[in-house]
Parts: C-alpha cells; sequence; structure tokens
C-alpha cells in the first residue's frame, strides 16, 4: 500500500489540486465543529451546572457512531465514497442549521432545557457517523500510494489546526455575541466541505479484492490480525486519554475562576500542541515503528493530562494541553498510518469503520465516566482516571512494538 514514489511534503500536498481543496474544507469543517462544541458545553452547563449533562453531549454525539458507523463503513465498500460522505455532511448541516435558528429565535436566555441541544447534536451526530468511514478512506483515493502517511497526518492537522484556533475564537463569539451566533457560525463552516465535495474528482482505487462485503468480515480481520488488533487497542486508549478536552474544559475553566472565553482557549491549547508537531510527523512515523511510536505519542499524552490535573494555575494548565495535543497527534497519526497501510482498498471502509468506534465510539463512556468522577469526587480527579489510562496504554504498546510484522496488507478471506 505505501507505494514507491518519493513521497511529497506537507506543504507539496496542501497545493495538490485534489488533497488541498479537501484539505482547506475539512479545516473550515473542523473549525466550525469548535463552535458547535465550545457554545453548547457553555450553555448546558449554565443551565444546568452539571459536569455529567455537559457530558451527554458527548455521549449523544459520539453514540451516533456505535450505532451508524459500521453500517456507513459497508456502505462506504460499495457506494462512491466522495457521493456518500457529500450526504452525510448535508445531513450534519441540516441539524447545525436547526439549532442556530432555534436558538437565535428563542434567545439562549429563554432556553431552560438543554433539550434543543440534546436533539440538534443527535442529528449532527448522526451525519458525522455517517462520515467518518468515508472521510477517513477516501484519504488514498486523493494522493499517491507513496504520499498515504503524510496525507493521514495532515488528515489529522485539519483537526487539530481546527483546535488551535477554533475554540479561541468560539469562546469569544459566544462570550460577546452569545451561543446563537456560534451555533450560526457552525452552520456556515459545512458550506465549504460541501462545496468542494460536489466539485473534486477522486483518483480511480481498485476496489476489486477476496472480499464478502460484509461487517462480519471486517471483524474477522480485525480482531484475527495482530497487525491491525493491536494499534485499534492503542487508538481506544487515545480517545479515553484525550476525552477531558471535549467534556471537562468548562469546569476547569471554572476551577481557575475563569469566564466562557477561557474555555476555548484551553481547547486551543491543546490543538495548538498537535497542530506543530504534526507538521514534522511524515517522516517520524517512516523512521519509528507505528506501535512504538503509538507508545511514544501516549506518553506524552499522559504526562500532559497528569500535569494538567495538578495544575496550580492557568498557565500550567494551558501548558499542559499543549504538551498532551502534541502527544495526541502523534500517537494517533503512527497508529492510524499503520492500520491504513496494513488493508487491501476492498475492506478499507469497514476496517475505518472499526477504527472510528474505536477512537470516538469510546467517548460516551469517557464523556460520562470524567463527568461522574468530576461530579462525585473532583474535576481533578476526573483528569486524572484518563492519564493513568493513557500510561497504562503507552506500557502496553511499547511491550508490543516489534511484534507484528507490516510486510503485506490483511486480506479479506474468500469465505
Amino acid at each position: 500500500m505505501s507505494g514507491n514514489e518519493e513521497s511529497r511534503t506537507a506543504r507539496e500536498l496542501v497545493v495538490d489540486r485534489r488533497f488541498g481543496p479537501y484539505f482547506f474544507g475539512n479545516l473550515f469543517s473542523n473549525a466550525g465543529n469548535w463552535f458547535q462544541n465550545i457554545a453548547a458545553g457553555i450553555l448546558v452547563f449554565e443551565i444546568t451546572g452539571s459536569n455529567t449533562k455537559v457530558g451527554l453531549i458527548s455521549a449523544i454525539q459520539f453514540g451516533s457512531i456505535l450505532v451508524f458507523t459500521l453500517w456507513a463503513g459497508k456502505l462506504s465498500d460499495r457506494l462512491n465514497r466522495r457521493r456518500m460522505l457529500l450526504a452525510a455532511q448535508i445531513l450534519a448541516w441540516m441539524g447545525a442549521v436547526g439549532l442556530a435558528i432555534t436558538i437565535l429565535v428563542i434567545g439562549e436566555q429563554n432556553v431552560t432545557s438543554p433539550l434543543p441541544i440534546y436533539l440538534a447534536t443527535a442529528v449532527i451526530g448522526t451525519g458525522y457517523a455517517l462520515s467518518l468511514p468515508a472521510l477517513q478512506a477516501l484519504v488514498p483515493a486523493l494522493v499517491r500510494p507513496g504520499d498515504l502517511k503524510q496525507a493521514i497526518a495532515l488528515n489529522s492537522v485539519t483537526f487539530n489546526l481546527a483546535r488551535a484556533f477554533g475554540p479561541a475564537v468560539a469562546g469569544w463569539v459566544v462570550a460577546v455575541f452569545g451561543a446563537g451566533v456560534a451555533f450560526g457560525v457552525n452552520a456556515l463552516s459545512f458550506l465549504p466541505l460541501i462545496i468542494v465535495l460536489t466539485l473534486i474528482r477522486q483518483r480511480e482505487v481498485d476496489m476489486s479484492g477476496r472480499s464478502d462485503g460484509s461487517i462480519a468480515e471486517s471483524f474477522r480481520i480485525a480482531f484475527g490480525d495482530r497487525r491491525i488488533l493491536v494499534p485499534l487497542v492503542g487508538t481506544l486508549a487515545i480517545g479515553f486519554g484525550s476525552d477531558p478536552v471535549n467534556t471537562l474544559t468548562p469546569a476547569i475553566a471554572d476551577l481557575f475562576g475563569e469566564d466562557r472565553g477561557f474555555v476555548g482557549l484551553l481547547v486551543a491549547a491543546f490543538g495548538a500542541g498537535a497542530a506543530v508537531a504534526a507538521f514534522g510527523l511524515g517522516s517520524f512515523v517512516k523512521k519509528v515503528e507505528a506501535e512504538r511510536g503509538g507508545s511514544y505519542g501516549l506518553a506524552v499524552l499522559a504526562v500532559g493530562m497528569a500535569t494538567l490535573s495538578l495544575a496550580p494555575n492557568r498557565w500550567v494548565a494551558l501548558g499542559a494541553l499543549a504538551v498532551a495535543g502534541a502527544g495526541f497527534i502523534g500517537a494517533i497519526t503512527a497508529l492510524n498510518s499503520a492500520i491504513q497501510d496494513r488493508i487491501e482498498e476492498s475492506v478499507r471502509g469497514r476496517i475505518m469503520a472499526i477504527w472510528s468506534v474505536f477512537f470516538l465510539g469510546v467517548r460516551p463512556i469517557a464523556a460520562l465516566v470524567d463527568g461522574s468522577i468530576a461530579d462525585a469526587v473532583s474535576v481533578r480527579a476526573g483528569i486524572g482516571l484518563p492519564a493513568v489510562v493513557a500510561t497504562g496504554m503507552a506500557l502496553w504498546l511499547f511491550a508490543n512494538s516489534g511484534a507484528v510484522s507490516t510486510t503485506e496488507p490483511a486480506r479479506a478471506s474468500t469465505g
């Protein structure tokens, strides 16, 4: 899967006529997601005062992944992935538009229940869940085989560059203009990617292979081949270890006596650390064995989260989150690249659907666990548990490095 061509640099890829528009469309869309996440978290926290109910936003959004993503992966191995991704984005956009109009018309001061936010989150989350397998599986169709590792790193960069500036701007917008305007910005942010997906033309890829097209087959491959299973388990820990950034930042801001705007700065610090680290990851994942690279990244994530749990002031908290973000992007890029490199095109959508469930499907559980611990014990304890999980998994991945072979892709069985 890796090809023999010399890989292009990050700069060369972002100006590529296929991958470049997709990169920037994703960047705008991901930035808008943070307007949604920050505004929803702040509004629900202010309405209810409950970290658990803030965590329920993530539980609803990422719970959709558990329900729909495996089926979406099956479809993405049968249908045109670009068109499937376009349809899913339009569905999520409709949910975002509905929420923005509702809050702007009613006025956030008149919203006494989180129910409208939960309902819109369910629609947006469904669109997101249907997007995920195609969003990951489309990347090889936009670049040459030799560019795959760098493209995967850049695909992750769109999320983390957006996290670097989106939350800070979103927090300011919510503080100055209100949550309704932030929800409106999110709705508008879907449009660039929708336009790109309408116009872009992907490369022809060989979808043939010994595959029966079933979800069960993808599980046999994923769980029956340690080359796939080991990085999948590592991905599960990344999702759990980084969850406090999504669930507990309103409570962390409150812990330090800060206002709405600081919530965005906390999330932005994590994204900035990831974005800065990401541009050097193309060469890193080539030089370091995947599982070992994943263990290094998880160890850095754990250090950042542990420091955050003990942070005496806001400046240490911001620095700790930047360190955690660098570890996050290193771990996710190394393990995602390993999986993508080890699978055939005919099963890529379904395997990446399983990857999505491992990475994001754990969030509902993590969000509720972290939120409940923060409410029952302390916010610092809610951050500390994911740090412990990340530490344990870093050690496990390091112990398993070298135990898998990458000589040829995992193949679908003939039955």
